[in-house]
Formats: C-alpha cells, structure tokens, sequence
C-alpha cells in the first residue's frame, strides 16, 4: 500500500507541475478543441460478487491523465485508491483472539484494532464524448472502457502497542491479498465550460475482475488460498477536470 501511495503522490505532483501550462482564447462552445488534462476524482462502490463477501461499499480517491481529441474521442490512464470498506471476513484473526474474543499487543493489554479494506485499481481507458447539443461541442454523454490492474487487501490498523502477529512477516498470513486484471465501464457526462472555470464530469463506473489470492496459507484459518476469485463493483464517479490548453497564436494587425 505504501507504494501505491507513492505512486499517486508521484502522479499528482507530476501532473500539477503542468498546470502553469498557456491558456487559451479559442471559442470552447463552437469549435472541437484537443486537450490534454488532469483529473482529480473520487466516488465510491459497492462490492458484487466474491468481492461482496470479504467487504463491504468502497470509497475512492484518485488521479487520471487523459487526451480528449478534437474528434471527441478519449484516451488516458488513471490511479484509484479502494479504501474505507468495512471487511467481514469470516473467522478473520480467529487464532489471535482469546476466548473474551479480545486480542493481546504485546504489552499484555487489550489492544483495538481497525479491520478494512483497500487496494488499487490502475490502468488504460478509452471512450468517446457525444455532444448533445450544438451549443457546446466539446461537452456531452461520456462512454469509456477500460482495461487494467487490480489489487486489494484487508489492512490492519491499531495506534498503541505493538502486536507481533499483525506485523512483518506475519502479516502476509492475514491480509488476504489478491491481484488481477479488470475490465470496466463507465456511461455519464463529460462537461467543458465555455468559460473555462468549471470542468468536470460524473456518471455510473462498473468493473469486473478475475483475482488469484497471492499468499498461499491463512494462518488463521490454516487452510491455503488459491481458489481464483470472481470481484466487481458498481458505482459512482466524479472527476474535476483541469484542462491543459493550447495557446492561441497571436494575431498582428498593420
């Protein structure tokens, strides 16, 4: 997780550093314009699936770079952040509790931990934007698919003592971590201001993915993990748009 963290931070100080790029005064309601641009997003799912019966709804967070052509077609790639889904795992830490059904740290004491899940998705996307109204050529339905990968994991998290077991190494024999490759989909609304100051987009995000389970014994459970799993999700997304525009050549008059 950490070096997912780092790699959207990386992706967001990149991608800002271009926002000082020129700015235009070409006519955004009436002419096809090509922009590159960046977009901040956030949203959430809800699991389906295998995937339903490890956690609960996602939220998201992300980064994504794209190209929408004057033709309206859309090219990008993108970073999202799964996290905040409640995990319901079934006898999930169950050699770790005592029969109170309460976990010692290290120290001797009751410790409280936070159980949920998180992962990634990263990958390609394309689509097209179809205007709906010759008022503004460059905004309208918003189609895309995608293609990519996916991971997630359960996380731990406890802010006072130690506790050996739910650390490196043993870690790995907890936190259930699957990969694979996801398929999506994404039908909304893809908006450009006329007047440059607000661009966005929002709409109904679907995906789909065949996941292998990465560690090969839970040892809680003792029993290896190597089924392949069938996870999806369904959802919401949002995205503000920061468009990087092309300067206009000046015009000289004699």
């Amino acid at each position: 997780m950490n070096s997912t963290k780092s790699i959207f931070s990386l992706t967001i100080f990149l991608f800002a550093a271009t926002i000082t790029l020129a700015q235009t005064t070409r006519d955004v309601a009436s002419t096809p314009l090509r922009t590159p641009h960046i977009s901040i997003t956030t949203g959430g799912f809800l699991p389906i699936a295998d995937l339903n019966s490890r956690y609960g709804a996602f939220a998201t967070v992300g980064a994504s770079f794209g190209i929408k052509t004057e033709s309206n077609k859309y090219l990008g790639f993108r970073l999202t952040l799964i996290t905040g889904a409640e995990a319901q795992e079934p006898d999930l830490l169950s050699n770790l509790l005592t029969p109170d059904g309460e976990i010692i740290d290290n120290e001797g004491r009751v410790s409280k931990i936070s159980v949920s899940g998180r992962g990634a998705l990263f990958g390609l996307h394309a689509g097209k934007i179809i205007p709906l109204s010759s008022s503004n050529v460059n905004s309208g339905l918003f189609l895309r698919g995608g293609l990519g990968s996916l991971h997630h994991k359960i996380g731990f998290d406890f802010t006072e003592n130690h506790i050996s077991q739910l650390e490196d190494p043993y870690l790995a024999g907890y936190d259930r971590l699957s990969w694979g490759v996801y398929t999506s989909g994404f039908v909304g609304y893809w908006y450009m201001d006329t007047s440059r100051r607000v661009n966005a987009y929002g709409g109904i995000f679907g995906f789909a993915s065949r996941t292998n389970p990465l560690r090969a014994t839970n040892f809680d459970t003792g029993i290896p993990d190597t089924e392949p799993r069938f996870d999806a999700g369904f959802g919401l997304e949002f995205g503000w748009v920061l468009h990087i525009y092309k300067r206009a050549p000046k015009e000289y008059w004699y």
